[in-house]
C-alpha cells in the first residue's frame, strides 16, 4: 500500500510548485509528480526580467529556486508520468508509469507547451531574437 498524501499536484511547473508551497505552508502532506523536467516549460527560458525580486533570472534558475524553496518546505517530489486518475474510498488513485500514489486531493498544474510558428531557423535564432513567454 503506498502513503497517502492530503494533496498530489501532477507538474512540476511555477503554478504546480507554488500550489506545493502553499498546502505545506498550510500544514499538508503534498507529493509533486513531474513527467518530464521539473520546473516545467520556463526552465527553457533563457532569461526571466518581469519576476519581483529578480533583476534577472534564468528560467532554469527560477525553477531550481522553486523546487529547493518547495523541498525545503517538505514537499516530496517525483519523476513519473500519471497515466491515470481514479476516485477511491480514499480520494483519488494515481496511477504512473514507474509508480502508484495515493492522495486526498489532486491539483492538475499541467502546464502548457510553445507553438512555434515553424520558420526557417527559428530554433537557432531562439533567444537570439525569437523569445517565447512562459509566464
Amino acid at each position: 500500500m503506498c502513503k497517502l498524501y492530503d494533496i498530489a499536484v501532477v507538474g512540476s511547473g511555477p503554478a504546480g510548485l507554488t500550489a506545493a508551497l502553499y498546502a505545506r505552508r498550510a500544514g499538508k502532506t503534498v507529493i509533486v509528480i513531474e513527467k518530464e523536467n521539473f520546473g516545467g516549460q520556463i526552465t527553457f527560458s533563457p532569461k526571466i526580467e518581469n519576476y519581483p525580486t529578480a533583476m534577472e533570472i534564468s528560467g532554469a534558475e527560477f525553477a531550481e529556486k522553486l523546487m529547493a524553496q518547495a523541498e525545503a518546505h517538505g514537499t516530496v517530489l517525483e519523476m513519473d508520468n500519471i497515466t491515470q486518475i481514479t476516485k477511491d474510498a480514499q480520494g483519488f488513485a494515481l496511477t504512473g508509469e514507474y509508480g502508484s500514489y495515493q492522495a486526498k486531493s489532486v491539483i492538475l498544474a499541467t502546464g502548457s507547451k510553445h507553438r512555434t510558428l515553424g520558420l526557417p531557423h527559428e530554433a537557432e535564432l531562439t533567444g537570439h531574437g525569437v523569445c517565447y513567454c512562459a509566464v
